[in-house]
């Protein structure tokens, strides 16, 4: 073209940032259809948007790779208990919103076939939606050099180092 200028058109990436919520956290509980029990739970995402994970009331955390989440789900589309006394436990009247509208099913796995459900219920719809939206709102930008770098090059604690290898071991096939 006549009088383009080189450069002009360069594409420029954003740093991906992780809405403020989603770093600080909030409050769910979390589910399983095989057991009755129900778990008090702070769900969070790493500042960098790597792991999604979630801290107990004994302070005892769980993680999940973001690269590995197929889905998120929420309202008819999320996994409700089928058990009775779970749907009570859930269910309680103190809570805002239907049952259905306050969960959030997250789908992952390494491939389509092999897939785990995990199910949080949040104290407001609110909450689930925002969830739901944001973790999985950017693609795929979680496949990055950078999140292997900073996991090897760093210094980890022997908390990290443990979830460090159980992250690895889900990817053992790749």
């Amino acid at each position: 073209m006549a009088g383009a200028q080189p450069g002009v058109h360069a594409l420029q990436l954003k740093r991906v940032s992780v809405p403020e919520s989603l770093r600080t956290g909030d409050k769910f509980i979390k589910w399983d259809d095989d057991c009755t029990t129900v778990t008090p739970v702070t769900l969070r995402v790493d500042p960098r948007g790597y792991y999604l994970y979630w801290t107990d009331q004994n302070k005892e955390t769980d993680l999940l790779d973001v690269s590995l989440i197929k889905d998120t789900r929420n309202g008819k589309f999320a996994k409700t208990p089928k058990e009775a006394k779970l749907r009570e436990l859930l269910g309680v009247a103190t809570l805002e919103g239907k049952l259905e509208n306050r969960t959030l099913t997250v789908v992952s796995g390494a491939d389509m076939v092999n897939i785990a459900f995990l199910n949080f219920t949040a104290f407001n719809e609110e909450v689930a939606k925002v969830h739901e939206t944001d973790v999985t709102a950017n693609g795929r930008w979680w496949d990055s050099c950078e999140k292997v770098a900073s996991s090897v090059c760093s210094r980890p604690t022997d908390g990290e180092l443990k979830t460090l290898w159980r992250s690895a071991a889900c990817r053992r096939d790749e």
